[in-house]
């Protein structure tokens, strides 16, 4: 079938080089144009160095929610993350660390940074998922001190569950808005390494909120390179798409999707599906 209704639907995710330092190695940016018009702009890449992310620029805010993650790019066990990091918020500039796989609540007016690697032992990932379809920010001074667990309500490690197994997951990690902040997301991200369909028999799904599947591989000096060819079929039609790089494949509400096939596999691979309501529903196409 042709697969030119639904093509501008899927985007072939263009990594460069990033600002180097502390900050990104490689990276890439989409917008919400470049997603059918979502409120949703994420930036995902790799990170090697220690150091302040953005020396000198304090704290910042912004008019939308935001979630922070960070996460290691291990073929075997997403409980890695690979550093150990630290991260201010709020006007005081509170310091909180981890190092672990971690996710940040920063809401609409939380100011947040500076970010700093302390240590790395392993590159490791980073995804911004802002609910706007243009990244903006501005500068928030430093003010006043806290008790030191003013916002710690805010930083949750990213637990770490079994996957159905086969070609579906080997690992997921879900979040909804209820620990986000009460945000307007969910997301999964889920960790694929065998061939075949997703789900065997299960047909076309919608969802009733926009939603984005972002594909993206784990080699860290070539973020590239997925590891893997996919085929999604999307509409009612089941128009198939075959990509066999990075791929953001966005969903606008109502949009039937699946069957997903993992045709060849030469390395496990990611899939990090967020959607734009605060709880996950996913129904068979009627």
């Amino acid at each position: 079938m042709a697969d030119d209704k639904y093509g501008k639907l899927v985007k072939t995710l263009s990594f460069r080089p990033g600002m180097g330092g502390a900050n990104a190695r490689e990276l890439v940016f989409v917008g919400g144009d470049e997603l059918g018009g979502m409120e949703l702009n994420f930036i995902v890449g790799v990170y090697d160095q220690i150091g302040d992310w953005a020396p000198n620029r304090g704290a910042h805010d912004h008019t939308f929610d935001e979630c922070l993650l960070f996460f290691g790019y291990d073929d075997a066990d997403m409980n890695y993350l690979g550093s150990d990091m630290s991260l201010c918020m709020g006007r005081e500039q509170e310091k909180h660390y981890f190092s672990v796989p971690t996710v940040v609540a920063a809401a609409r007016g939380m100011p947040h940074c500076p970010l700093v690697t302390e240590k790395v032992y392993k590159p490791f990932g980073h995804f911004h998922l802002a609910l706007a379809a243009r990244y903006s920010g501005g500068p928030v001074p430093l003010e006043g001190t806290t008790d030191g667990n003013k916002y710690t309500h805010l930083f949750h490690n990213m637990k770490i569950q079994e996957g159905h197994g086969g070609a579906a997951a080997r690992q997921v990690i879900t979040m909804s808005g209820d620990k986000l902040e009460g945000m307007n997301v969910n997301f999964r991200m889920s960790l694929h390494n065998a061939i075949g369909e997703w789900y065997p028999g299960q047909g076309a799904q919608v969802s009733p909120y926009d939603k984005c599947l972002i594909f993206f591989g784990h080699n860290t000096d070539n973020l590239s390179y997925l590891g893997a060819e996919i085929t999604i079929e999307i509409g009612g039609e089941h128009e198939k798409h075959t990509f066999g790089v990075p791929t953001a494949v966005a969903l606008p509400k109502g949009t039937p999707h699946f069957p997903i096939v993992c045709n060849k596999l030469e390395r496990p691979y990611r899939v990090m599906e967020v959607g734009l309501a605060a709880r996950y529903e996913s129904v068979p196409l009627e």
